[in-house]
């Protein structure tokens, strides 16, 4: 038995093949973006912006 021929029940749809290429890229490109922010945090520090209380809203009143 040949391999193209135990591979028969595989065979797909030019419309299938898109979509899953689609899905297979969605999720490496997922993949990508979790280890591109994961790295990304990691490496620098959270910088001190001198403010020890949150900005008031401009809508606010003064109290």
């Amino acid at each position: 038995m040949s391999l193209r021929s135990r591979l028969g029940m595989f065979v797909l749809t030019r419309q299938e093949q898109r979509t899953i290429a689609f899905i297979v890229l969605a999720v490496i490109l997922g993949l990508l973006t979790q280890h591109y922010r994961h790295h990304r945090s990691s490496s620098s520090p959270p910088s001190d912006t001198g403010q020890s209380t949150p900005a008031k809203s401009p809508l606010e009143p003064a109290r």
